[in-house]
């Protein structure tokens, strides 16, 4: 992509961050993202409140209020009914109501299969923008929702397990990262970013090599789902797919970590919870805050440490 330079981008590509920041005044930044992918659970308004706070948390990422969203939806409107996508984006509006974002409209294609996102747009003081590139070195590592979905949601899909074990994961994929962003941005997170796509591993050394640092996880104090561990064994590294191919070569496993903890590591998540880096001395009260907001999983998980040869490095 042409790299198209202005004083005003505060956050662009280079630091593979969540969102891109643009200032417009000395007070107000937009904050801008947008991501669409295929429905990862068979229920409509499930799916669209998922697909919609997967999209909305890169605001809070990065310490903003998204304040507008606009729809992208592409489905074969032969074979689909048009009451299964209104369900879908019933799904999406309760979540952007509780939010408090506005709709301001959207594009809808027709296609071979059923892809839903959104574009967001939101607004922060440029002086207060939180990146995922500037954890210090003595930061304490924050996660503030389980992992595993992507296990789960394959195990689904391939029919071996049956709607009832992805209820835990549904409920906190449905779980909008506001709340856990405002306590976050509030304590003074030095960096953050949300858990999705790239697992906690891969989006963790994109922080890490940017920051100049390593993050030590300690694997068994990871929040995992009910059931995903024992299901990942067929997702070990080596055949776990692109995220081991990605991030693989940037980790170093320590003592006697199980394989199947670092497949939880690599695991694609959905609508995950906020990786933050946070000083030392806040780590406890951030998790206490978390709690009482809510986010009854968040948990300490490893720490910010010296530079060294991999950017990750997994103990037990």
């Amino acid at each position: 992509m042409p790299v198209i330079e202005s004083p005003d981008l505060i956050v662009g590509m280079d630091t593979l961050d969540d969102a891109g920041i643009f200032r417009i005044s000395d007070e107000v930044a937009l904050v801008q993202t947008v991501d669409f992918f295929a429905p990862v659970v068979n229920d409509p308004v499930a799916c669209g409140r998922i697909i919609a706070a997967n999209c909305l948390s890169d605001v809070w990422a990065m310490g903003g209020k998204p304040v507008t969203a606009m729809n992208l939806l592409g489905f074969p409107a032969a074979k689909i009914p048009v009451e299964v996508m209104s369900r879908l984006l019933r799904g999406a509006g309760e979540k952007l109501q509780e939010a408090g974002v506005v709709l301001v409209g959207g594009h809808t294609v027709d296609q071979a299969s059923v892809m839903f996102g959104l574009s967001v747009t939101g607004l922060i003081d440029p002086l207060r923008a939180v990146r995922n590139s500037t954890a210090r070195e003595g930061d304490l590592l924050v996660l503030t929702k389980p992992l595993g979905s992507g296990i789960l949601a394959s195990e689904l899909k391939e029919g071996r397990i049956d709607e009832s074990a992805l209820r835990q994961a549904v409920r906190w994929m449905e779980r909008l990262n506001l709340y856990a962003g405002e306590v976050l941005t509030r304590l003074g997170a030095s960096a953050m970013t949300d858990v999705t796509g790239f697992g906690l591993a891969g989006h963790a050394m994109a922080m890490a090599r940017f920051a100049g640092v390593v993050f030590e996880f300690s694997a068994s104090a990871v929040p995992i789902y009910d059931g995903a561990l024992a299901l990942a064994s067929g997702y070990l590294p080596g055949g776990s797919g692109s995220n081991w191919d990605y991030a693989g070569g940037s980790i170093e496993v320590s003592g006697d970590v199980a394989r199947e903890a670092v497949a939880v590591m690599l695991d694609v998540q959905t609508s995950g919870g906020l990786l933050a880096a946070i000083a030392a001395d806040r780590a406890a009260e951030a998790v206490e805050k978390l709690h009482e907001a809510g986010d009854s999983t968040a948990a300490v998980i490893g720490r910010v440490c010296a530079p060294g040869p991999k950017p990750i490095r997994i103990v037990p």
